[in-house]
């Protein structure tokens, strides 16, 4: 009797100090770039983020740590983060080292202008949230919202559609093919006449005449500002050589679906290209 009082005593205190041991430790995230900022809040992970970088519009009522391109080690480090998430476009390196030899755990996702690409960074932070259901979820949403734009774009004229990049005194600048920007173009089903470029190039007023695009996409900094045609034939005069010019077929997008690689909000401006491309086919 005693020896059964004995071990249940030692059971039973066992079981509270198991009770007591404190519970896993929550991610505290800081979440840098637009794209990977929406994928963790369509992942359900919004109560793990506790900071983000200035060019991501969401959450709102979240501390900023400044540009993706130059964060401040001691600025993210104030905020007691355990990780720290964005895509390779996020620096400087010097600043990621730091947070490395503080111990936080800073994740840089590889990005590509690709639907593949947006489905290994959804595999990759399903996989940091615990939650990879979710980004099952998410991805099949993904592949249903792109087969009804690629029937879409089935549908339209292939128009040539061109894309500016616009920042007052200085140049114009086209995207070339492995711009995300391109990548938009061909969801819709659209043509980048200057496919062939890499990257973002000037752009001379005469090439431009000579392209003769149907449709001209447009962003920048300010990118609301660019909304009215007029403004931006104010700032391009060119296109009012080319068909587009002619037509008033000169829209914005917001420059947040351009950054990190494809991007759910650059889902969602391919099909506002589409429905742009539809009414002038």
């Amino acid at each position: 009797m005693g020896r059964r009082f004995a071990l249940a005593l030692s059971l039973l205190g066992c079981a509270l100090s198991l009770s007591s041991l404190p519970a896993a430790a929550k991610e505290r995230i800081v979440s840098i770039g637009p794209a990977t900022t929406e994928l963790i809040l369509a992942l359900g992970g919004e109560s793990s983020i506790i900071a983000t970088d200035v060019s991501s519009p969401e959450p709102k009522n979240l501390p900023r740590v400044g540009y993706h391109r130059a964060l401040a080690a001691e600025g993210i480090l104030s905020l007691a983060p355990t990780r720290l998430v964005g895509s390779d476009e996020m620096g400087p390196p010097p600043a990621l080292e730091q947070l490395r030899r503080a111990e936080v755990e800073v994740d840089v996702l590889p990005t590509a202008p690709t639907l593949a690409n947006l489905n290994q960074r959804i595999d990759t932070l399903a996989t940091l949230l615990k939650d990879p259901a979710a980004g099952t979820r998410l991805k099949a949403e993904i592949q249903a919202q792109s087969e009804q734009l690629a029937a879409q774009a089935k549908q339209n004229k292939p128009l040539k559609v061109l894309f500016l990049l616009l920042h007052k005194g200085q140049p114009t600048s086209v995207a070339g093919g492995n711009t995300t920007a391109s990548a938009l173009i061909t969801l819709a089903g659209g043509v980048n006449p200057v496919a062939r470029l890499h990257d973002y190039k000037p752009v001379s007023t005469e090439s431009l005449i000579e392209l003769q695009p149907d449709l001209v996409l447009v962003s920048g900094r300010d990118w609301q500002q660019y909304q009215d045609p007029a403004s931006v034939l104010g700032q391009v005069p060119a296109l009012e050589a080319t068909p587009a010019g002619k037509r008033g077929a000169i829209h914005a997008i917001d420059g947040h679906a351009l950054q990190g690689g494809l991007s759910l909000r650059s889902l969602q401006q391919a099909n506002q290209i589409a429905q742009w491309i539809k009414q002038g086919s």
